[in-house]
């Protein structure tokens, strides 16, 4: 006999409801969603375990208790079953992207050439439900980087885990924090650049490619996005997002071209950049500190955790938090800089703290 255990990540709305599997071996129902296993909620997990016979092979699916809630991929289709052959003790991992009862939204695919950068850039497009109606109505724009990570669990690069993007602006603007908005993530191509760093760290390290990116986003993929898509043209109504060197470049975006977007989360924002510069050493931070003044319709959002690479971070956001105040900058009101306890550098986290930034920069 085999101890497998489950881990389920839940959809961002009612993230507590409960969860059951349901498979094609007796401890998951036999396909009975009556007699299904009903996970135990310990945040930000549902957990639960079976034993089962080793070199038995079963399939199985996660459902809020029936077949009309059953889980959906980030498109809303019904995913093949998830499969697992017993041979050891395992954790099986699944992030649900949404149910079947819930999905709202439409998600696509779009790419976009670039003189500036010689080649093309993929992205995914979430449009809120009531896109397809008003064709005059305009929407606010919110781009994010590492487009693979934000929507869709199944292309998310590190444990199948997204940011639900598309979750926490849809939840926001029900909950009348936000409108309704246009969600695009840019994705990165896989790879390594001529300098060995991997060419999403090129695209995002302004001390590699990232003025060259910054300067893609603001000259060919917002006209794009605004001649393609019913966007807001406004900078009040645009907002820039990352994690890591994508928070690092949008900061970048903020300081170098002004006026393009009004609001930037920045998450975990990796000061240090690829050189690994000490707080007074950082490039951003320097160039920050001799900027005479800021653009004084911006909001900005910064975080860090305290557990693994961002538990480095708390003296850069100290002397960012300080040089902000000396702008002029009003604390709480035109920026924040939270350190989050427990707080790390993964997506869970950011997919976690994806939604504060939300409420800040839109309140």
């Amino acid at each position: 006999m085999s101890t497998i255990r489950f881990r389920v990540v839940p959809p961002i709305d009612r993230p507590h409801e409960p969860v059951f599997l349901t498979g094609g071996i007796g401890a998951l129902g036999n396909w009975d969603p009556a007699r299904a296993l009903k996970l135990e909620w310990h945040p930000p997990h549902h957990t639960g375990s079976i034993e089962a016979d080793t070199g038995v092979h079963f399939e199985y699916k996660v459902t809020r208790g029936n077949w009309e809630s059953e889980a959906v991929d980030a498109w809303g289709h019904v995913p093949h079953n998830a499969r697992h052959e017993v041979w050891l003790d395992a954790t099986l991992s699944r992030t649900v992207a949404d149910w079947k009862d819930r999905y709202s939204g439409r998600l696509t695919h779009d790419r976009v050439h670039s003189r500036i950068l010689a080649g093309e850039r993929e992205l995914t497009v979430w449009l809120p439900p009531s896109y397809g109606r008003g064709e005059g109505k305009r929407f606010p724009l919110v781009l994010l980087y590492d487009g693979a990570n934000v929507f869709d669990p199944a292309t998310s690069a590190v444990s199948n885990v997204d940011w639900a993007a598309d979750e926490w602006v849809d939840l926001m603007s029900r909950e009348g924090v936000m409108p309704e908005a246009v969600v695009v993530g840019v994705c990165h191509p896989e790879g390594f650049s001529e300098d060995n760093a991997t060419m999403r760290d090129f695209d995002l390290s302004p001390e590699l490619g990232g003025a060259a990116f910054a300067q893609f986003v603001v000259s060919e993929l917002l006209p794009y996005l605004d001649q393609h898509y019913r966007t807001d043209a406004r900078a009040e109504a645009r907002m820039l997002g990352g994690a890591g060197l994508g928070a690092l470049n949008a900061f970048h975006v903020a300081l170098r071209h002004p006026g393009f977007f009004g609001k930037f989360a920045c998450l975990s924002t990796s000061f240090e950049d690829v050189s690994q510069s000490l707080p007074d050493q950082s490039a951003l931070l320097r160039a920050l500190e001799a900027e005479p003044a800021l653009d004084a319709g911006a909001r900005m959002y910064f975080d860090h955790g305290d557990q693994g690479l961002d538990e480095c971070y708390a003296g850069y956001h100290a002397l960012l938090a300080g040089l902000l105040r000396e702008k002029g900058w009003k604390e709480g009101a035109e920026f924040t800089v939270r350190s989050v306890p427990g707080g790390a550098h993964t997506e869970l986290s950011w997919r976690a703290r994806f939604g504060d930034a939300l409420r800040f920069l839109f309140r």
